[in-house]
């Protein structure tokens, strides 16, 4: 029953709160992604991880978070100028590419909640992801291992907005994203100048810890 009691609380969420209280929420939910610099098609990923809130003021609190994130892009073609047995240029098409990356994040965030009376929030700060893998898969061919050929980390901006319904969280958030993926040669062969771009969507459920 304590347990139960800390876990299923009967709360009324609003837009203010008292200095130094404390949230551990979990989250769940997907995100649509794409690498913005090559052609491809949206891909469907998974977002699961946890967060904890610290207020500072009545509607001011920093979030520190820790998520699993699967981004990428599918339907990629590339082309490469060469020349045919006549000297003559052509383009060859080659494709198209699965792109699948797998990302352990971890973001800090201050969250705003302009109105007292209505639990809605804001988002910003700094989202940081490092690569646990990373491949390229031709249709019918080969699967390219890039783990080696990208930058081990990324740094993004995070835009997001909430709302609360009793312990429940949903929330929309965009990562601005400015590093390029590829390191070397061959990362830039598949990659060219292609940045992550994400949109994630979360249902998290809070719970009160102080």
């Amino acid at each position: 029953q304590d347990v139960k009691g800390a876990i299923v609380q009967d709360t009324k969420p609003t837009g203010k709160h008292t200095i130094w209280d404390i949230y551990a929420a979990p989250k769940v939910g997907l995100n649509l992604s794409n690498l913005s610099g090559i052609d491809g098609k949206m891909k469907v990923g998974a977002v699961a991880g946890a967060y904890i809130e610290v207020f500072f003021t009545n509607n001011l609190a920093i979030d520190a978070e820790l998520l699993y994130s699967h981004q990428g892009s599918s339907g990629v073609y590339r082309n490469i100028n060469t020349t045919d047995d006549y000297g003559n240029p052509v383009v060859q098409e080659y494709g198209p590419y699965n792109f699948n990356l797998h990302y352990f994040n971890m973001n800090y965030l201050v969250r705003w909640y302009p109105w007292t009376d209505l639990p809605w929030s804001f988002t910003t700060g700094i989202h940081t992801g490092y690569v646990i893998s990373a491949h390229a898969k031709e249709k019918n061919g080969e699967d390219f291992t890039l783990k080696d050929h990208i930058y081990k980390g990324d740094v993004a901006i995070p835009l997001g907005v909430s709302y609360e319904w009793k312990q429940w969280q949903i929330e929309a958030r965009y990562n601005l994203y400015f590093r390029k993926l590829a390191r070397d040669n061959k990362g830039w062969n598949l990659l060219r100048n292609a940045r992550n771009s994400m949109l994630e969507v979360t249902l998290g459920y809070r719970i009160q810890v102080l």
